[in-house]
Formats: structure tokens, sequence, C-alpha cells
């Protein structure tokens, strides 16, 4: 999970987009006739919110970690990236140099208007957040609503519940043959503040989030980002978990050779499930005891046994996400654990699944008729967060000498257009 500063690295990433709009505002303005006031607005207004962006920076860096939920996500940072993000979107396709420029305005006195009503309402925003005294208090005000930190409390009982044993350690160890916490982890720990949002905001993960009975296929290229993207679908999905919604989930991984069994997939899945409830648990406890007999020798589970006790634990519950990632990696065990999974989720009318994985013709065959298919690519807006947050880090330990807001604006745009939606182009470059 971020701490604080890694919130703060993400605004100074912020920051270092603010200045490159400002430096293209102020270039625009030299080139386009009868337009210096209300461009010259406009970039003071820019300016102004680089300041309060700063300033959010240095408070963010200031407050401890001690008692923080970093799971408050940044709502309205991510707004005021999304503002900053179009405009220099628009501000890139303008030739300065041609005559038509220079007489009939590319961008008209109504957007100029529009851009600068949005910029004062971040501005408003983030001075509200100034006033918090805490780090706490800081990220409820960005989150937008109150309810996110209802929410994060109970993200973390659950997180926390499927992290322990309880107080039987030889039902972890019968269930679960590898820990997907610690994949979850590093993916939480990977991920910056507001990467993935773009995902959880399009309606057909909303209607997945909101709807049993629901299914998801996130395909991508290798590198694109899907582990990180996994993590925050899971997060989602936390979110929304009490005694009657229950989460989820596995990473397979090709260097791991068991996790690519459908039947450790399965069993991991069985138990994180049993620790959610005490029905459920007691269940667990009953076919731990019946394959530990006490009279005979132990035995595992087959894999039609094991989804049988899926089912049983699933039908306890009102609505069941599972999030399962890495489909490609199974390898030769690719077509069984796809093939199962889809299974389990057209058996149950309760539950929610998302799979990802590589774009394969093997789990396609599988999900194509009925799982909604979503493109995953490193995503622009998650792309121009990272190398901006980079450069800003870098430039402030010292490490590189890019103060020029020209220079930082090529060097953005050479990076981010580089990258053709690779994640895995960016640790070769910076």
């Amino acid at each position: 999970m971020a701490d604080p500063l890694s919130i703060a690295a993400s605004i100074a990433g912020l920051i270092s987009l603010a200045d490159i709009v400002f430096t293209r505002l102020i270039k625009y303005k030299k080139s386009v006739k009868d337009a210096e006031k209300e461009l010259g607005d406009l970039a003071k207004e820019v300016n102004l919110l680089g300041g309060a962006l700063n300033s959010l920076a240095r408070l963010a860096r200031a407050l401890e970690a001690g008692s923080f939920d970093s799971n408050l996500r940044m709502h309205n940072i991510e707004d005021c990236s999304d503002s900053l993000t179009a405009m220099d979107k628009e501000l890139r396709k303008i030739d300065l140099t041609s005559i038509r420029t220079k007489l009939f305005r590319p961008i008209s006195s109504d957007q100029v208007r529009e851009w600068l009503d949005l910029l004062s309402r971040h501005k408003q925003n983030i001075n509200l957040a100034l006033s918090a005294i805490s780090m706490d208090a800081m990220l409820k005000l960005l989150a937008k609503e109150d309810e996110h930190v209802d929410i994060v409390k109970e993200t973390r009982r659950i997180t926390i519940r499927i992290d322990k044993a309880m107080e039987d350690k030889r039902l972890l160890g019968f269930y679960v043959q590898h820990n997907p916490q610690q994949n979850y982890d590093m993916s939480l720990r990977l991920r910056h503040g507001r990467t993935g949002l773009w995902l959880t905001r399009l309606p057909q993960f909303q209607r997945w989030l909101s709807n049993p009975d629901s299914r998801l296929w996130l395909k991508g290229i290798p590198g694109a980002g899907k582990t990180v993207l996994a993590a925050s679908i899971v997060e989602a999905a936390l979110g929304k978990c009490n005694e009657s919604i229950a989460c989820a989930f596995f990473f397979c991984d090709y260097k791991v050779s068991i996790t690519q069994n459908i039947d450790t997939i399965l069993l991991a899945i069985v138990y994180q499930l049993g620790l959610q409830k005490m029905e459920a648990y007691d269940l667990l406890k009953h076919h731990y005891e019946e394959y530990h007999p006490g009279n005979g020798l132990p035995r595992q589970p087959g894999e039609e046994e094991v989804k049988a006790i899926l089912h049983r634990i699933l039908k306890m519950y009102d609505h069941v996400y599972l999030v399962i990632d890495g489909l490609d990696e199974c390898g030769k065990h690719t077509t069984d654990v796809t093939s199962a999974l889809a299974g389990i989720s057209r058996a149950s009318t309760n539950v929610s699944i998302a799979l990802l994985s590589r774009d394969e013709d093997e789990v396609q065959y599988h999900l194509h008729e009925d799982f909604v298919p979503i493109e995953v690519a490193a995503h622009k807006q998650d792309i121009v967060e990272y190398v901006t947050t980079e450069i800003e880090e870098r430039i402030r330990n010292g490490k590189l000498d890019l103060r020029d807001p020209e220079l930082k604006a090529e060097a953005l745009s050479r990076l981010v257009d580089g990258a053709n939606g690779m994640w895995a182009y960016f640790p070769s470059v910076l």
C-alpha cells in the first residue's frame, strides 16, 4: 500500500504536468492574435493550481504515516489530472508556426472559460484538503465521500482475516498450498496512487461490481500491467464486502508451478471464502476432518470434490467476487484452468468473476461467449502519472537535472509515446 511519501510523489507528478501545461499556454498566448488576456488568465490559474498542488505535496510529506488508510483513492486528484491531461492534449495538437493558428485561434473562448471553471473548482478542493491536520483527513477530503473511511476499515478487516489462518494452522496447510496474499500485497506496492481508476470507472466494471452473475475478461499484451490492475479489482471488490458479500482471489505465476494447478486455485478460493463467514468456516473444518480421518490415512480431495465444496460455500453468500490473474501463465494447464473457472461462474448465479490473461486462443475459446472483454494496455493516464511522478522524484532527489519546463515536456512526450501500451518499457529507460 502507498505511504505518505508515495502519495506526495503522485501529487508531485501532477505538479510536473501543470508546469508543462503552463509552458505550452505561454507559448500559445504569444502566437495567437487578440487572446492575450483570457489566455493569460488561464495560464495564471494553472500556475495557482500548481502552487496549491505543491503545498499539498509538502503537507503529505510532513504528515505521519501512523494511522492513515491509503486505500482511500484520490478522486479529486484524478479529476484534476484528467483536466490537465486534456488541456495538454489539445495544446500539443497546435502548430504554433501556422498562419492559421495566429489568425483563427484553434482553442475557442468557450473552451478557455470551461477550463477556467474546472481549474477553479480543482483549486478549491485542494485548498480544502490543505486544511487537514492528519493524513486520514486529507485523503478523506480528496476521496469526496465520507463513506470511503468505512469502506477502507472493512477492507482492512477482511484482508487481515484472509491473511491469517485463524486458530487452526492445519486448515491453512491443507487448503492453501500457495498464499495469494503475497502476490496481492506485492501488486499493491507496485501501484501508484491513482493507477487503475480508469478501469474502475468503466460502465462494464461498475456493472460487474453491482450485479451478481457477471463476468469480465481483462486481456492484454505482456507487460501491460494486468497483475497490478488485478490488485485494483480486488481492492474494489473488498470494499463491497460484508457478512453476506465475500471476495476471493488468486494469482497464477509461470515461475511457480503449483499456482498453475486448478486444485491449488480452487482450494485457496475455498479457504478465503471460508474465513469470511462462521458457517463457511465450520464447513472448512468439517471437510478437513473428512479427509483426515482418525482411523485412516489422510487424502487430498479431487477436482470434482473441491468444486462441490466450493459450490456449497458460494450458496452461503448473497454475492461473491472471484478475481484470478494470469490464466495464460498456467502453461499446459491453461485450458483446464480456464474451462473450470468459466464453468464454476456459469453454474452459480451469485458470482461476479474477473479473469485476467493474455489474449490467447485457448483462453478465448472458453470465454468469448459470455465474458465481457476489456482490452488492457498501459493506460495513457496511468503512464502519464507514472512518468511525471518518476521525473519529479528524480529531480527532487538530485538524480535528474531537468528543471526547464520545455525539456520536461519533451521528455514526458517521448517517454509516454514510446511506451506503446507496455509498462515493461520503463525499467530500461528510466
